[in-house]
C-alpha cells in the first residue's frame, strides 16, 4: 500500500509529518487531509487564532508532491 505524509505548511514555516499513512490512493490521502483540516480549523477558531493560507502539502514515501489541500477549502458556507 503506497505511503503518503501530510506535512503542514504555514507561511514559510513546514512542519513536515513524522508518522506516514497508509493509503490505497491520492483520493483517499486528501479526504484525510480534508479531515485533518476541519479539527486544525476549529482548534485554531477556538484559539482565536488566524486562518491564512495554511495548508498540507501531501507527498509520497519518496517526496513526491501529490497534492495540496489548503485549511480554507474544507469551509462551507451554503
Amino acid at each position: 500500500m503506497p505511503r503518503f505524509y501530510l506535512h503542514l505548511r504555514n507561511g514559510d514555516d513546514l512542519v513536515e509529518d513524522p508518522d506516514e499513512s497508509d493509503l490505497p490512493n491520492a483520493e483517499a490521502v486528501k479526504e484525510e487531509a480534508r479531515t485533518s483540516a476541519r479539527y486544525l480549523l476549529a482548534e485554531r477558531l477556538r484559539e482565536g487564532k488566524l486562518i491564512d493560507g495554511q495548508r498540507f502539502e501531501i507527498v509520497d514515501e519518496v517526496e513526491n508532491s501529490c497534492a495540496v489541500v489548503g485549511l480554507r477549502e474544507v469551509i462551507r458556507f451554503s
